[in-house]
């Protein structure tokens, strides 16, 4: 007999029923049940074990299935459903039933594991919908054991379904290994598109640093180039004032000489001045004229002869006409020019102020980054004549 009982312990362990050795004796009237679940290929959530005492539900635990305790009272009938949805519900019947004199000397506590497996199409689990297993009380063993002949009658019907199982989880085990591989594949062609993806992004955000620092570039030159343009109009302006402000330097005058005066009204008139005469060639040096002898030649006395010589140089006559003064310019009011230059996101803005004490008239000319470019006076569009005519120009 005792060879026998191992032998239905071992196959109730192919059939999801293990059972362990005994542990110390129990108080009387009770009967001491251990128990474990578990769930093949699956956790514990879910799961729920439902107690029947004489057909009638006692009670239903859902919490430490894992590993529990329980007391029975002697002279009932138990029976305990393990259920999980998808899994194939098993189930254990305990019979207290037991003699006056082994109640009073008490049982030792029963151990047992429970296996829950998927329920799969094509498998008949009919077989399940009676309990695995018969927990009676033993006369020769005097404790309460599996009934042998009860699980003799289902442990073939139970393999059999069991090797169904099995080849249903090789299946699954298959289908999850080809899976598994298929995910894999996808993970990495999955890791590569980020790879890429990454690159492309990497290579976008330069490209548009590029563009960025370029366009930053474009608008500094342009801000230099306007500066430039402002403070060389502004040179330029500033020097045209000053030569607007000099007078005039009058003609140098004229080295030749100069006409002679007209006369003044109530003057007198002035005598003319007679040329001094020239002596005569052949005049005496005593002032008496020398009479040529007869059957001269004409030529040239060698004697010494006395004279005064008429100088060339002639007495410069006084020019009494009045200088003429150029008339004085009217001074205009000087031009205040005000040049500011505005940088925003989008567009360079120059602003141009002009003030001449009276009146204060302002230019603006907007760039923008995508090439228009408008004119306005006052707050009114312009065109862009006007705006380099009037804002440009050193006065209006």
């Amino acid at each position: 007999m005792g060879n026998l009982r191992i032998t239905l312990r071992t196959c109730v362990v192919a059939g999801a029923l293990v059972i362990t050795g005994a542990s110390s004796v129990h108080a009387q009237n009770t009967f001491t049940i251990n128990g474990r679940l578990k769930v093949d290929g699956g956790s514990l959530d879910g799961a729920k074990l439902v107690v029947l005492k004489d057909g009638q539900k006692l009670r239903t635990l859902t919490n430490g299935l894992s590993k529990f305790s329980m007391d029975l009272e002697v002279n009932a009938s138990y029976e305990l459903a393990f259920e999980k949805e998808g899994f194939v519900t098993k189930r254990l019947s305990f019979d207290t039933h037991a003699p006056l004199e082994a109640v009073a000397n008490g049982f030792t506590p029963f151990d047992f594991a429970v296996s829950l497996f998927k329920q799969y199409d094509g498998v008949n689990t009919v077989v399940f919908n009676q309990p695995v297993g018969m927990i009676r009380y033993d006369r020769n063993a005097d404790d309460f054991d599996y009934d042998t002949d009860y699980t003799k009658s289902i442990q073939s019907a139970m393999e059999q379904v069991m090797e169904e199982v099995a080849k249903k989880q090789e299946q699954e085990k298959g289908m999850q290994d080809e899976e598994a591989r298929r995910k894999e594949v996808q993970e990495k062609v999955l890791a590569k598109e980020a790879v890429q993806k990454a690159k492309a992004e990497a290579e976008a955000a330069k490209a548009k640093a590029r563009d960025e620092k370029a366009a930053e570039e474009a608008a500094r030159k342009e801000r230099e180039r306007v500066a430039a343009e402002a403070r060389k109009a502004e040179v330029e302006a500033e020097a045209r004032q000053r030569k607007a402000a000099e007078p005039a330097k009058p003609a140098e005058a004229v080295r030749a000489r100069p006409p002679a005066p007209a006369p003044v009204r109530g003057s007198p008139p002035r005598k003319a001045v007679d040329p001094i005469p020239t002596p005569p060639a052949h005049a005496a040096t005593n002032g008496t004229r020398t009479e040529p002898h007869s059957g001269a030649d004409g030529r040239r006395s060698l004697a010494h002869r006395e004279g005064a010589e008429t100088s060339p140089v002639r007495r410069a006559l006084p020019n009494e006409a009045a200088e003429t003064r150029p008339p004085e310019k009217e001074q205009k009011p000087r031009l205040v020019r005000n040049e500011e230059l505005i940088v925003e996101p989008n567009a360079v803005i120059t602003r141009i102020e002009l003030n001449d004490g009276t009146r204060r008239t302002e230019y603006r000319r907007v760039a923008h980054k995508r090439g228009q470019v408008f004119y306005f006076k006052d707050g009114q569009t312009c065109s862009r004549h006007v705006y380099e005519l009037e804002a440009l120009a050193e006065r209006r």
